[in-house]
């Protein structure tokens, strides 16, 4: 039940401004921080607390707040502010307990473990300072744009509270999720209106936003080789010349699509003694060396990607890679295709120590394609813009923290 609530939660209110990770296919970086997307969502931080039955939530402490040994009252009680507006304890205890979990998803870190690395209650303050500012963008953007929440967003914003309650089954459950959740109602009502502000302000960076590249401008972009580069390539990996010895994966794996390939290649390289991983690494070189000297032969590029690629990204996106010099591939592809004129092919290898070797080849830009996809191609191309505006105004806030505050220790909050 708690899960299902948390789940209603996720889909009506975010947080808009914590860092996130994304990837976009196996060429590249693992993580690309959008300062704009959200994932302070109400479920995080009762995630963690869960016990291995999802029906029986792990007990969560009342909330209370510790100085010096002594318990303190928080009730109207002020953290610290941020460009003048007031973060209560209630307020900063959901985000201190989320900022916990963004640890433990993302490096397994808990407060135990925080407590025992040097410096590291003060790293989890500092974070959860971050994610604060990163939401409080939200309030700044609004405020120099004259952007407001009218009658109807009120009256859709006391829906969605309503709404939240009422499928939450009964008034019990409702206070159990909010507890499990480190949240109160006022909270979630603040959260509502933080998730509609943000939907308003999301606007300046779309369409005829304040922030957003025009069409027309973009249109000029995409064609500047300097600028856009559009490619195709030949993947072979590591373990691409790897045995598959396993009786039953054997008699399957013709039948298998490409990732399901991939990942019984990997399963069996990684079974490998360090000698044998060299051998096959050294075959698999050569297996792309024969590949790039046809493609430089003038064999069909398709017809041998076809034939040798593993990339599943080329067969999710036959227009080919569109990418700036800001996109998440890892650098040495970006880099050689920057460095190749279109419907050229590399001369060399491109060697990843993550995945292979690429054969890449430049594609010209096709402006039918770019036509058909452009509001998504220049909120891809504004996003590093929209980073830095992101960064710009965290950056220039005034933040002032309560002599409360700088007495917290790591055993101050429950």
């Amino acid at each position: 039940m708690i899960k299902k609530l948390l789940a209603l939660f996720t889909a009506v209110i975010i947080c808009g401004g914590a860092l996130s990770a994304c990837s976009d296919g196996d060429k590249k970086d693992s993580s690309v921080s959008d300062t704009s997307d959200a994932v302070t969502d109400v479920s995080s931080a009762a995630e963690t607390s869960e016990t291995s039955d999802p029906t029986v939530p792990a007990p969560v402490p009342e909330p209370k707040l510790t100085i010096d040994g002594k318990e303190v009252d928080t009730s109207n009680l002020v953290m610290l502010t941020v460009n003048g507006r007031d973060i209560d304890f209630d307020t900063f205890r959901y985000y201190y307990y989320a900022t916990i979990s963004q640890l433990t998803q993302n490096y397994g870190a808990t407060l135990d473990t925080i407590r025992e690395t040097e410096n590291g209650f003060e790293t989890l303050l500092d974070r959860v300072i971050t994610n604060i500012k990163q939401d409080h963008v939200t309030y700044v953007l609004a405020e120099e744009n004259g952007i407001e929440l009218d009658d109807q967003d009120i009256a859709d914003n006391e829906a969605t509270y309503e709404g939240i309650k009422q499928n939450s089954g009964s008034e019990d459950a409702y206070q159990q999720t909010l507890k499990q959740g480190y949240l109160t109602d006022e909270v979630v009502k603040a959260m509502i209106e933080h998730a509609a502000l943000y939907s308003k302000t999301a606007n300046l960076f779309v369409g005829d936003g304040k922030y957003a590249t025009s069409k027309e401008d973009f249109r000029k972009i995409v064609k500047d080789p300097e600028v856009y580069a559009c490619v195709r390539s030949i993947l072979i990996p590591y373990y691409a010349k790897t045995e598959i010895t396993d009786e039953e994966t054997k008699k399957a794996y013709d039948g298998y699509s490409l990732v399901e390939k991939r990942d019984a290649k990997q399963t069996a390289f990684a079974a490998l003694s360090e000698e044998e991983q060299a051998k096959v690494r050294e075959e698999s070189k050569a297996l792309a060396e024969e590949v790039l000297a046809k493609a430089k032969n003038g064999d069909d590029f398709e017809a041998l990607l076809a034939e040798y690629g593993w990339d599943p990204g080329m067969e999710s996106k036959p227009e080919g890679y569109y990418m700036t010099h800001n996109t998440s591939f890892v650098p040495e592809f970006r880099e050689a295709s920057f460095a190749l004129k279109e419907d050229s092919v590399v001369d060399e290898l491109v060697a990843s120590e993550s995945y292979g070797w690429f054969i890449i080849k430049r594609m010209p830009i096709d402006m039918d394609y770019v036509e058909e996809n452009i509001d998504t191609m220049i909120q891809d191309y504004d996003l590093p813009n929209r980073q830095q505006v992101y960064i710009d105004i965290m950056e220039s806030m005034k933040v002032d923290y309560s002599d409360t505050y700088k007495k917290l220790t790591i055993d101050s909050i429950q």
